[in-house]
């Protein structure tokens, strides 16, 4: 036998390439989706009108401020919870350097009830609801631009274990006319509070 017909033994190292090729885990490979992700996006909101708002409009729930006009879907395929409570606050964020908002309480559009947290929502349930964005100087007729953030989750007490981000709707509103003014479109039910 000549020395290239000599017969190798043992295993060459392109087999052993292959081998460790297939040999890696396939966990090793796969890229873990955020928790959320299988539990489906978040409730819709939408804000629909904003407008400035005197002191006791609203027996004494709201404080003087902004009220906004808020519509929330349940659209999730499950019953969700809305929070706001310490680490889970409704915010409210705007450009405005004249002004700082901040969420002080909600009510029912249609009863006037006060609304309190978490509030239940059940699959394709919708809610219409008055928020009242406290200001600490004055509430004057001004332009708001901003956004509103709620946390949500399937828990009635959060962290959710899905960890949610909360679900948030931006506004933006050229002037912000009384309530009681009748280019306001937020309308406060007769037992408002």
């Amino acid at each position: 036998m000549s020395d290239l017909e000599e017969q190798k033994t043992g295993v060459s190292r392109r087999t052993v390439a292959k081998a460790m090729a297939w040999s890696v885990p396939a966990i090793a490979l796969a890229v873990p989706a955020p928790a959320y992700a299988a539990s489906g996006g978040p409730p819709t909101i939408v804000v629909g009108d904003a407008c400035k708002l005197p002191g006791n409009s609203c027996g004494d729930v709201f404080v003087k401020g902004y009220v906004f006009d808020v519509t929330i879907t349940n659209n999730t395929g499950k019953t969700i919870f809305l929070y706001n409570q310490a680490g889970f606050e409704i915010t409210f964020t705007e450009d405005n350097p004249d002004i700082t908002l901040f969420f002080q309480a909600a009510i029912d559009a249609t009863t006037g009830d006060v609304l309190t947290f978490p509030l239940e929502l059940a699959d394709g349930e919708t809610i219409a609801i008055i928020m009242n964005a406290g200001e600490n100087g004055n509430s004057a007729n001004q332009s708001l631009n901003g956004s509103v953030s709620i946390p949500w989750g399937h828990t009635p007490t959060p962290p959710d274990p899905d960890n949610h981000p909360p679900a948030v709707d931006d506004f933006s509103f050229a002037d912000t006319p009384p309530i009681q003014n009748p280019g306001c479109g937020v309308i406060l039910p007769p037992d408002c509070g």
